[in-house]
């Protein structure tokens, strides 16, 4: 998409469109699971500055443990995480859910107290 919106602004960029669109077509749409497409969860992705490859990981742990996508993303940039650590997402979750329980539980004092 980039290569054919820099085209249309008439930018130097040395590459055959069509060839692209034929590629992008053929061979990279088949290998994909999931339509690309701009969503609040994908550009968090790069609000976040973390891995494509996090997305599913962290869809899969707010849904487990009632999070939004967003916050685990933007925690797992927070924590400088790099590709090949998907497996700490679940981690990361559960140090969230940890981190908001007192809160709540504060809350829950406060009421009982102004009852």
């Amino acid at each position: 998409m980039f290569i054919a919106a820099v085209d249309r602004k008439g930018w130097n960029h040395g590459c055959d469109v069509m060839s692209l669109m034929d590629a992008a077509e053929d061979i990279v749409r088949p290998l994909q699971d999931r339509p690309v497409r701009v969503d609040r969860e994908t550009l968090s992705l790069g609000y976040a500055g973390v891995y494509s490859s996090f997305l599913r990981h962290a869809e899969k742990a707010a849904a487990d443990y009632g999070l939004d996508t967003r916050a685990i993303l933007v925690e797992l940039g927070r924590r400088n995480m790099v590709g090949g650590q998907e497996d700490m997402i679940v981690d990361v979750a559960l140090d969230m859910l940890k981190e908001r329980a007192p809160a709540a539980s504060d809350a829950t004092k406060k009421r009982a107290r102004i009852a």
